[in-house]
């Protein structure tokens, strides 16, 4: 602004003295250069100060007396004609927002470190590790100024007015009515059956677009897990611990007919034989967390023996 006065006193100064000098009757020279100069320094000046540039990863935005004036720059150099004109520089780099557990949550008591706070099912309080990726749109670079610049940083304030704001709500929409216990059951009782939780993340990005895609453009948004309170957790454990027993006890059924087909094409099974199988459930025993007795195998064998002899 203060170059826009200097340009505005040089040309009305020069105006003034080229016009003193046809209106004098003597030093008409003088005046007449002193005049041309001042108007040719005037043009000078406006053209430097209407150069206007802009940073790399960055969105001009143009201003005039105080207020924010139509359309936006690209970063480069532009040549503006307009020696009032500022710009403010808005980061248009894809911004990273994350809310991620530091160690600490606790659901139970409604308190996520780090972690996003959500309401599901039940009016249960669960911690939710969310990541977005978003960065201003350059047409709405402009607008976002007026609306959230103030003397802090505009970044920041565009985060949590525009982002995270819509961020908790859109969450909290989508995982609202979730019961991690009916999903995990379902699941669990269904080969076929994909889980409600894969589909929030999809869900969520394409909300975020249709309610701000106008001024931000969400690039994606990752949501891993939540965390639940203790008891919600351990009846979760159960659930998955009881349909791992239960796979294993299905796979044991397939081995055990399968076993008994060989047997049947093999004929009778020799003492040696039995002794083996039944080192060999002995040693599921183990895996299975039990303590078997090899004894009774070798005791086994003895009678076998005896009974053959």
């Amino acid at each position: 602004m203060f170059g826009f006065v200097v340009i505005c006193l040089c040309a009305l100064i020069g105006i003034g003295l080229i016009v003193t000098a046809f209106l004098a009757s003597s030093n008409n020279g003088t005046f007449g250069g002193v005049g041309a100069g001042l108007i040719v320094l005037a043009l000078i000046l406006e053209v430097t100060l209407g150069l206007k540039s802009v940073p790399v990863k960055n969105v001009g935005v143009p201003l005039a007396f105080g207020s924010v004036q139509g359309g936006y720059m690209h970063s480069g150099i532009h040549e503006t004609w307009e020696p009032w004109l500022g710009v403010t520089d808005v980061n248009e780099t894809v911004q990273t927002t994350t809310f991620e557990d530091q160690g600490n949550d606790n659901p139970s008591s409604g308190q996520c470190d780090g972690g996003l706070a959500v309401r599901i099912g039940g009016q249960q309080i669960a911690c939710a590790d969310v990541t977005i990726q978003w960065q201003v749109l350059p047409s709405a670079a402009g607008q976002l100024f007026q609306d959230y610049a103030n003397q802090g940083d505009l970044m920041a304030d565009i985060t949590n007015a525009v982002v995270v704001r819509e961020l908790k709500l859109v969450v909290n929409q989508k995982v609202g009515d979730y019961n991690p216990i009916t999903d995990v059951s379902q699941i669990a009782g269904s080969n076929s059956a994909t889980s409600q939780f894969t589909s929030f993340g999809p869900e969520i990005l394409a909300q975020m677009r249709n309610d701000i895609g106008s001024e931000i453009y969400v690039k994606s948004v990752l949501f891993p897990l939540m965390r639940y309170d203790s008891q919600t957790q351990a009846k979760l454990d159960s659930i998955q611990q009881e349909y791992a027993d239960y796979q294993v006890a299905v796979e044991q059924v397939k081995v055990n007919q399968e076993q008994s087909l060989a047997y049947k094409q093999l004929g009778a099974p020799s003492d040696q034989e039995l002794v083996s199988q039944c080192l060999g459930y002995m040693d599921d025993l183990i895996k299975s967390g039990k303590s078997p007795t090899y004894g009774m195998c070798n005791l086994f064998g003895s009678l076998a023996g005896i009974a053959g002899g």
